[in-house]
């Protein structure tokens, strides 16, 4: 659980820091700061050393990696050289290839994606919700349908026809369902998707979707409605 956290922590750190030149706006966190919100926001509560450990074992599963930054430092005057922490670039794909890494958490998204698998027949699109309250979460979509996917606002299950899924509102960043996010549909032979110009944005295997084109939905794709917190991420099949 652990490591999951801090993982999630340096993801939310690049997804929200990045600029477009491929610096970051902040400077990197460093091992005080991580340690902060892991009791902040995790209410997991461990000892400088512990986290050390934590850390060196993400490095040695080449999903993180170190640098040197300056920061102020409490109880020391002017800034200080410390360790930073940043996501390695193929970290993604890494998390699924190594495993040493794994976990209960980690494990679990394997169950999540043998679920989404149960319900493959080739004629079907399955989407799987892969985070946040409707984790789990799975849906077959027919091709004769045009589903729209949003944030539920103030709509309920029964208020809407089938042809929706309502996310919780707990996903933030997604639009709400009353402006779609997202529509996906069948059309010439392949699977689609449109973002229907949502505040956020729309990743296919992180990337940018651009708003408002119809854009092909790969075999084995993760969709992420926004990224960082109150974003959904999606695995699709079909």
């Amino acid at each position: 659980k652990v490591r999951l956290s801090i993982f999630e922590i340096l993801r939310d750190f690049h997804d929200g820091n990045l600029s477009e030149n491929n610096a970051f706006k902040k400077d990197p966190l460093y091992s005080r700061e991580i340690n902060s919100i892991l009791f902040n926001n995790y209410g997991i509560d461990i000892t400088p050393q512990m986290l050390g450990q934590h850390i060196k074992q993400l490095i040695e599963a080449d999903l993180i990696e170190e640098v040197s930054i300056k920061k102020e430092v409490p109880n020391k005057i002017g800034r200080r050289k410390v360790k930073g922490y940043i996501l390695k670039k193929d970290a993604f794909d890494n998390i699924f290839l190594d495993i040493n890494f794994m976990s209960d958490e980690l494990l679990s998204y394997f169950g999540l994606y043998d679920i989404n698998q149960q319900f493959k027949d080739g004629e079907h699109c399955v989407l799987t919700i892969f985070n946040g309250k409707d984790k789990g979460k799975t849906f077959k979509v027919n091709k004769n349908e045009i589903i729209l996917i949003g944030r539920k606002g103030d709509f309920k299950e029964c208020d809407l026809a089938s042809f929706t899924i309502l996310l919780d509102n707990s996903y933030e960043s997604v639009s709400k369902v009353s402006k779609p996010h997202l529509k996906l549909f069948f059309d010439q032979n392949s699977w689609c998707i449109v973002d229907n110009a949502s505040s956020n944005g729309t990743f296919l295997d992180d990337k940018m979707v651009q708003k408002g084109t119809v854009t092909k939905l790969e075999k084995n794709s993760f969709l992420k409605l926004s990224k960082g917190d109150g974003g959904a991420v999606i695995y699709c099949s079909y």
